[in-house]
Parts: C-alpha cells; structure tokens; sequence
C-alpha cells in the first residue's frame, strides 16, 4: 500500500491493491484427466486465498445477456465458469479490470469493496461462484451510483464511532480465519512453531533479540520484575498519568510503586522530576510510551547516572513507535508490550510480549512464565501459568503484515485533526517532541473546565469519545491511604481535562472532518 497516498477508509487503509496489481486475479486450478472424466480441484491456500462460507450458481440466463451488477463492501469472491463462457467486469478504487472466463480450469478472485458485472453469457454457461461470507445483504450495495460514493468516500457521515473492533474484522477477518484454521488444524494448540515464528517476527520487528509471548501487558511488567529479582523492599518509579496495570505489576512482585508526576502536553513522566525520585532503594524505573508517544529516553538514562537501575519499556500503546529513529522495544534494559484488542497490534483476546536483548532476562521470563520449568516436570523455581496462545500468536502474525501501514493512516488523521483544531481557544492538542515518532494509539486532546460537557456535547451529535484515564493512579480505591489527593497535580489535572478522540486506521477523512467539525461548533457556540 502507498501510504503517501489519500485514505478514504477501513477497506483503503489496510486492503489497496497498488496500481501496478490488477483487480481481478486469475489462476489456473488443478486438473486431473481420468477415464471417467476429469476432476477440478480449487482450494483455499492454493487458489482461492480466503476460506468460503457460501457457494451459489448462475445458469440458464439468455445468450449475450448479462446480470449480477451489484457491490460488495466486504465479501470476496470466486468466479469459476464451469461450462460455455461470460465477461467479469471489476471495478473498484475507480479503476475497472475486464477478464473472459471460458475455461473451467481457470477461476478469477475478486476482493472485497468491488463493484462487479456479469456480462455476455453464452447459452450454455454455467457459473459457479465462491463467497467468503454468507448472505448479508448490509454487505450489498445495489446502485451503481451509491458505489461510486462509496468507492469514494463520499457517503455522508451522521455518527462516528470512536472505536468500532468489526471494521478491522472485515478487512482481515479471512486471513485471520485462515492463519487459525492453520493452528487448529496442526495440532499444536499450545507453544509450537506459531508461537515461535511470532516471537521471531515481533523481535526483529522491534529491533531487539528475543521475545517471549506471556499471556498478557501485566504478566509482561510483572514477570520482567521477577525476572530481574524485584521484590519486598525494592522501589519502582512509574508514571502518575497512566492505566493502573504498570503499578499494579509492581505491587505484584511485592515491591513498591514510587510516583513521578507528567509533563501536562503529552501526559509522559516527566524528566525534570525523575531524578529527585531515585533513592537507594530504587531498582527499576517503567517509563511508559503513553498514548503510542515515546518517552524521552536519553534523558532518562542521563538521570539514572550509571547506577544499577533497570529501565523496563511499558509499550502497551506504542507498537511500531520510534525514539529518535529506533522502534520503541530495545531502548532499555527490557520491554512490555500488550495485545489487546483495542491496540494498534491487537489479538482476538488478550496476550502480552516481553522484548529483550538480553538472553537471561528472556529465559527467566520463559522460565516463570512456563510454570518455572524449561524442561518437563522439571521445575526449577516456582514459577506461574503465562502463555501467549498460539491462535493468537497466528492472528498476531497476519496483523503485524499491516501493522505499519495502519500507523501510517494513524498519523494521516492525526494530522488533520492538528490541521483541523489548531485555532480551536479553549482546545489544547497533544505536543509531538522533535526527536519523536508517534503512532496515535490515541489522540487525547485537553479541554479543561468543559471537557464532561464536550464530551456529552459530541455524543449528542453521534461523536464517541473516550476518556484516558479519569481517575489518577494514587486516587485509585485500591491505593487508598497511600496517597493524598493534590500529590500529583498534572496527573489529576490530565484526569479531569483529557477527552480521546476517535481516531484508528479504520476512520474515514470525512469522519476525522465530521469529528472536527462538531468539535469546532462547540466551542463556537
């Protein structure tokens, strides 16, 4: 995919096909020539490329007739003329790709968000058509002239979802049902060499040696802690501003979280506080990649002085990030990285990812992760239960092929939003550092005073919103009593002022417009 190029949405964002690729793919079946006939094979790795949930047929439609105008937004299919012969007509991305189909050995596969004509049926043809969804008629779009709007982008947009899990599933779903039918068909249902070639993948991904696939973000922070011997007595700074996982891992291990308040336009930890947090005591420090923005990392380690500290990355939100040219993932000691759904690398459930350099903190992460045993029934030291499954592990495989072209639509909306409200008073945007290369898991803006009433103010207009995160860490019931509100007041500032916009590769330019938009009538009002 051209990433330089204009995105229009969910289907352009992460399924174009480059100019230089034709619409329609033809490819010659298997044939086999026996003395009772012959036998045509289609399958789905070898041909098709997308699994079939629907098979229907075209036959006794007059000579030179044509039928079957009509697009598909997400459905895939499979053409095969198994006697006599038609013309295909694809059109899609405003481009139009005609093939003749007159033998049966031939098939042509068509992508989803394709307008498609039927044309020119000799008398006698018979077609056979593959679908990879069942009926739907949402999926139908039956006047051309409503493709072309949509083919466009042009369609109007009443609501926007701030995040919406099922448009990504329409645009990967078949090669994510794919890549699982791979793993249940193996045999292999836990480890095995799905779970290996991910973790080869993802670390050379993020230009580090090792990964080791734990069952999810926290159990990636808190068995990196064990595995570095952080324990009762330790300290371990973590931001302030930030989802509670980073330092409820530190309480897991029976250390102590120490607090450092943010920098108010990215919500980081701040640099100029980190220092004056360090003590004796202190052992790890979790600097966070918050909002898919990297921390300052050479400042960080300037603080730390050369003193025995391990730096552990929390990359929950910033897969594919770079600090100052490099992948967040290899800028510390260790890293931790969550693949949630909602994530830019997001799974079908949860799963998590310690990335290392270091070869004994990847084998003790494997160790305890594996029940502390690398051999089996040997069990060197008490370890737990935390595996990355290897079903995950092969959707993960088929959505880090996109990963980077999502990030890129990421950015794109990003800058329209900067385009769009820069001049917006009483709206403050989230700061990018020089040195920094974002990828917007989210886009927080900052609306002190009315962000509630903003918020219900785009909800009213079909807007959804998120807020990141309302309740500070050290405000948090769990931590009652052992800290005071007022202790950290960027943090709880952020907590009452930050509003998160919709923006994912799946958003439209004209939903990122309709967003700014409504965002710009209420502060006008």
């Amino acid at each position: 995919m051209a990433v330089n190029q204009p995105q229009q949405g969910t289907r352009a964002a992460l399924d174009s096909p480059s100019a230089a690729e034709p619409l329609v793919r033809l490819v010659d079946l298997q044939t086999i020539p026996m003395p009772n006939g012959i036998l045509g094979v289609a399958e789905v790795s070898k041909h098709i490329g997308f699994p079939v949930h629907r098979v229907y047929y075209i036959r006794d439609v007059p000579t030179g007739s044509g039928r079957g105008s009509h697009g598909h937004k997400a459905l895939r299919q499979c053409f095969l003329c198994l006697r006599g012969s038609v013309s295909l007509k694809i059109t899609r991305d405003g481009r139009t790709d005609t093939v003749k189909l007159d033998r049966p050995s031939q098939a042509a596969v068509v992508p989803a968000g394709c307008w498609r004509d039927l044309s020119d049926f000799s008398h006698d043809s018979v077609v056979i058509v593959l679908a990879s969804e069942e009926y739907d008629e949402a999926d139908y779009i039956r006047e051309y002239a409503d493709f072309v709007r949509w083919d466009a982008g042009d369609e109007p947009v009443t609501a926007v979802p701030y995040l919406d899990l099922k448009r990504i599933s329409q645009v990967l779903g078949a090669e994510m049902e794919l890549a699982m039918r791979r793993v249940v068909k193996s045999g292999a249902l836990i480890g095995g060499p799905e779970v290996s070639a991910f973790e080869m993948r993802f670390a050379d991904y993020c230009e580090a040696q090792h990964m080791v696939g734990v069952g999810n973000g926290l159990d990636a922070l808190s068995l990196t802690l064990r595995a570095w011997g952080v324990g009762p007595g330790d300290e371990v700074i973590v931001p302030a501003h930030n989802f509670i996982a980073t330092a409820l891992a530190v309480d897991e291990v029976g250390a102590t979280p120490v607090l450092v308040d943010v920098e108010p336009d990215t919500g980081l930890m701040d640099m100029g506080r980190l220092e004056a947090a360090i003590t004796g005591r202190t052992r790890a420090i979790i600097p966070v990649h918050l909002y898919g923005h990297p921390v300052d990392m050479d400042a960080l380690h300037a603080a730390i002085d050369g003193r025995a500290i391990k730096v552990l990355e929390d990359a929950a939100q910033a897969h594919g990030a770079r600090y100052k040219g490099r992948r967040v993932g290899a800028l510390g000691d260790a890293a931790a990285f969550s693949f949630y759904p909602t994530k830019n690398l997001g799974a079908l459930g949860d799963g998590g990812a310690v990335v290392s350099d270091d070869p004994q903190t990847a084998g003790a992460v494997r160790m305890i992760a594996n029940y502390g045993s690398l051999e089996k029934y040997v069990h060197e030291i008490p370890g737990r239960n935390s595996r990355l499954d290897p079903l995950q592990a092969a959707v993960l495989g088929v959505k880090l092929e996109h990963l980077d072209a999502g990030n890129a639509r990421r950015s794109q909306l990003a800058l329209r939003y900067f385009l769009g409200l820069t001049d917006v008073r009483g709206l403050d945007l989230p700061a990018v550092r020089g040195w920094a290369q974002p990828v917007w898991h989210v886009f927080p803006v900052r609306a002190p005073g009315v962000r509630d009433a903003l918020q219900a103010f785009l909800a009213e207009g079909g807007v959804g919103t998120n807020i990141h995160y309302p309740t500070p860490v050290h405000l948090q019931p769990c931590y009652l009593g052992r800290w005071r509100a007022g202790d950290f007041p960027v943090a709880e500032a952020l907590g009452g002022s930050l509003l998160s916009l919709p923006l994912d590769p799946t958003h439209s330019d004209r939903e990122i417009d309709f967003v700014i938009a409504r965002v710009r009538a209420f502060f006008s009002a």
